[in-house]
């Protein structure tokens, strides 16, 4: 609270930009309305025979400022915060006297305006005249009227939670219309902060259609209005949301036209209302319970006793019961047998071709599995292991095939070790000279048995022969050491291969303002779904950009405008120096989205788009 000077509060009511009448109450009331007893008379629709307009307030410095439905007021807060009734009126946080008027909190050091019908009242704080006026008596309170019962109709609109954080984005109802955050997975948002609790209910269903809010001091966020958020911080400062005890949640009871965001870290959480989906409206059908008609039991009255005096006897009939015994022989002789056989029987179960080839590994995939021994001829790396980028160098050369000249023999090596590099994906692993060119020798195999003349080899060793003109030699050492080809150890480690493979970060967020926003023609959830879809384009040109630039990383910025039809237009991508050759990209990726169309939007809406890109850690 600010500073108490000696300053006190004055108001002074104009119309068409004349002073008509200026007040000092001091801790008097000012009244308002069209009676003649007023102290400011105005008659205007919505405007009572009387209202006390400004008061003193419970605690010390506070004033009560009271508004009707038809009045409008804009507060200015010392430190420069503005607050409007108007756009809040709607959202139940503020405070309602017996006759149904609205409270709101005026502190010491605070200046505003109140709109009632063609009257502007300023009110602020200035420094008191040397002149003490006078005492007027204190007028009679108008009896207060009971408030009317209004009928509470049923809000079938539920909780529709939208949530972002690093799983996505996700759209959930929570049951029975009950939201819980905490650390626990059994919350409806379960956020691993060390500051929150196991659990605890942030949203819950209150009587007549009602919504309460217990807000954590950890949880930020605010409520949204007419397209912008007020923060939380602001409706506690003027004492909109209340605490009951020090350290407890603020509470804040409020209706189903309230909308806002919870941010918990990393987490967002957009909340409001909505006609639920069809599917959860759907009631779960009950199993259907046949009822089977049973018959009464008929009895043989002449096998009882014949005469009413004598003992009632059932009397059993012999042929019955040996009936009886030879069944009952029969099914336990017959479930012996059963059991004998069945004991001695061997499940077979017939496995296919395919199966087996899938749960047996090949030689190969046993080859490839096992760790090769470092190479003998200065490599550097394992071959299998570290895929090296060797560097042949050009100065010699193997000797040439018996049936065909070297020169030529090394060119087809060199086009047929190209072409099998190419085909798996590594193209730099060797340079064809005339000794032959250099590669994995495992996947080169086919290329030097097919007679394409691969030479290579350590004093005319040969691994692979060719089968028709070429290399005398075919394939052997995969670095020359008494004439063919000679590598260097230029090559990448299997952290390098490993880090290149790994995804990249892409992340973006979207922000638009505008009537269609504002007016509900548009909403933010649906943009941003839509500019998901070119999110995976963005990032496949990033990964490809990063095996050139490793270190590249930025933000691009990408700016258009959304038309009435939906359509995309001004597009506008800015891209730092090391992402420029994305922008085509993703100017030709943005330009492709629909929004569909929307009836009501008169004009375009303009959208910024922030992708962060960064690469592999």
């Amino acid at each position: 609270m600010a500073e108490v000077t000696n300053k006190i509060l004055a108001v002074a009511a104009m119309r068409d930009g004349k002073v008509i009448t200026k007040l000092l109450p001091g801790e008097k009331e000012i009244t308002l309305g069209s009676g003649y007893n007023n102290n400011i008379a105005v008659e205007a629709p919505g405007i009572p025979d009387s209202i006390v307009l400004i008061r003193m307030g419970e605690e010390k410095n506070t004033w009560d400022l009271r508004l009707t439905d038809a009045m409008d007021a804009q507060i200015t807060s010392a430190n420069g915060s503005k607050l409007k009734f108007s756009d809040l009126k709607g959202l139940g946080i503020f405070n309602t006297d017996h006759e149904g008027n609205y409270v709101l909190k005026v502190n010491y050091g605070d200046q505003g305006v109140v709109n009632a019908g063609p009257f502007l009242i300023h009110f602020g704080f200035i420094d008191p005249p040397k002149i003490v006026e006078k005492k007027v008596p204190p007028k009679k309170k108008p009896e207060a009227k009971k408030p009317e019962p209004v009928e509470v109709v049923p809000d079938k609109r539920m909780l529709r939670l939208n949530i972002e954080d690093s799983q996505g984005r996700r759209e959930i109802y929570p049951s029975a219309g009950i939201m819980t955050i905490g650390q626990a997975d059994y919350n409806t948002i379960c956020v691993k902060s060390g500051k929150l609790p196991r659990i605890h209910t942030l949203l819950e269903p209150e009587k007549g259609n009602k919504y309460i809010l217990r807000l954590l001091p950890e949880i930020k966020g605010g409520v949204e209005v007419k397209g912008s958020v007020i923060p939380f911080a602001t409706l506690i400062e003027r004492n909109l949301l209340k605490q009951e005890k020090p350290g407890e949640p603020y509470i804040w009871v409020f209706d189903k036209n309230v909308s806002g965001v919870f941010t918990v870290g990393s987490t967002e959480v957009f909340f409001s209302f909505a006609e639920p989906p069809a599917e959860i409206l759907k009631p779960k059908t009950k199993p259907v319970v046949k009822k089977v008609k049973r018959k009464p039991s008929v009895y043989n009255w002449n096998r009882f006793a014949t005469r009413p005096h004598e003992t009632v006897a059932f009397h059993s009939v012999r042929r019955e019961d040996s009936r009886f015994k030879v069944l009952l022989g029969i099914g336990l002789a017959a479930v012996l047998l059963m059991g004998a056989v069945t004991d001695r029987l061997i499940l077979v179960v017939k496995e296919s071709k395919t199966q087996m080839l899938r749960n047996a590994p090949s030689a190969r995939a046993v080859q490839l599995a096992e760790t090769p021994p470092a190479s003998e001829s200065g490599m550097g790396e394992e071959i299998v292991s570290d895929m090296p980028v060797a560097e042949i160098a050009t100065s010699g050369g193997g000797t040439g095939g018996s049936d065909a000249p070297a020169g030529g023999g090394a060119a087809q090596g060199a086009d047929a070790a190209s072409d099998v590099l190419s085909s798996i994906g590594f193209a730099a692993y060797g340079t064809g000279t005339v000794g032959g060119g250099a590669g994995f020798i495992g996947d080169l195999q086919s290329a030097a048995s097919s007679g394409t003349g691969l030479a290579s080899g350590q004093s005319g060793q040969n691994l692979i022969a060719g089968a028709g003109g070429g290399g005398s030699g075919g394939i052997a050492g995969l670095a020359g050491g008494g004439g063919g080809v000679a590598a260097t150890a230029g090559t990448v480690s299997s952290s390098d291969m490993q880090a290149a493979h790994q995804a990249a970060q892409v992340t973006f967020s979207a922000s638009a303002s505008g009537e269609a926003i504002d007016l509900g023609y548009r909403n933010m959830s649906d943009i941003r779904r839509k500019i998901n879809i070119i999110k995976m384009r963005v990032q496949t040109a990033y990964e490809s950009l990063l095996r050139s630039n490793p270190g590249a990383s930025g933000t691009i910025t990408i700016n258009f405008s959304i038309t009435p039809g939906g359509a995309v237009t001004s597009v506008s991508v800015s891209c730092p120096g090391p992402l420029s050759s994305l922008q085509g990209t993703v100017s030709s990726a943005v330009s492709t989205l629909n929004f569909g169309s929307a009836a009501e939007q008169t004009g375009n809406l303009p959208v910024t788009v922030p992708f962060s890109l960064v690469p592999p850690q």
